[in-house]
């Protein structure tokens, strides 16, 4: 006669191997947690972090803190128009698609407790050279209260195209631009802000597409995930079938 189910798994040895398998499927599990916990990420900038805040709670010279990027901030910055530059390759959103040109960007300053600050800021899209040239010939040398996007440095991207004598940049590529900026050294913000509000020039202003806070999926970790809840099961199984193969075993 078989024995029961019960009266088999009830001996030491099999109550050893549940506890075993038990650690085993609690390792899988944790495993198993580890990838859910990077299979959801949100993505783009939410409700609560449109609105405008201070640049110093974003960025400084030295530091910036986690999702700065894409985020409006404020700052009272004064313009040095000797030191601006155009900046090719950029693209603009317009209604009817995505337009390339190029950008006007220039140094300011940007007063701390600890002294001045070097901002670069990207004040303007055209799709014509000269019309970025006139615009950067009437730059006031004075401070501006502006709002704009907090955007991370470009890679350094060489150009060998020249107008009137003058490089274009490939690139708005921060630590190039530092070298680039002539006068006294300062600190510099490791940040450029696309202006969108307090400096009228003008000109185009620069359009970049600010993505919503959606939830993204990683489907690679989310399969892995299921792969270690399988596993976990698969544990519990293995003791059961050995559990049934004594069982068998002592029937005949």
């Amino acid at each position: 006669m078989k024995p029961s189910f019960f009266s088999v798994a009830r001996q030491p040895k099999w109550i050893g191997g549940l506890a075993l398998a038990a650690l085993v499927a609690i390792v899988f599990s944790l495993l198993m947690q580890w990838q859910l916990s990077r299979t959801f990420s949100y993505v783009g900038v939410s409700q609560e972090q449109a609105a405008p805040v201070a640049l110093s709670e974003l960025a400084g010279p030295g530091y910036i803190q986690p999702g700065s990027f894409d985020r409006l901030a404020t700052v009272e910055a004064t313009l040095n128009p000797s030191q601006t530059f155009i900046v090719d390759n950029r693209l603009q959103f317009r209604d009817d698609g995505l337009v390339e040109g190029y950008w006007l960007i220039t140094n300011s300053l940007v007063q701390l407790e600890q002294g001045p600050a070097s901002l670069t800021l990207a004040l303007a899209f055209s799709t014509e050279i000269d019309d970025l040239i006139q615009i950067r010939q009437g730059l006031p040398e004075k401070s501006f209260s502006i709002t704009g996007y907090v955007e991370p440095s470009d890679p350094v991207a060489d150009t060998e195209l020249f107008y009137e004598g003058e490089p274009i940049l490939g690139s708005v590529a921060l630590a190039q631009l530092v070298n680039l900026y002539q006068g006294q050294e300062f600190v510099s913000y490791p940040v450029y802000v696309i202006v969108t509000d307090g400096i009228s020039l003008g000109a185009e202003p620069i359009l970049i597409d600010i993505r919503d806070q959606s939830l993204e999926i990683n489907w690679l970790t989310a399969f892995y995930t299921l792969e270690w809840a399988f596993f976990a099961l698969v544990a519990f199984y293995l003791w059961w079938r050995l559990v049934q193969d004594e069982r068998e075993r002592l029937a005949t």
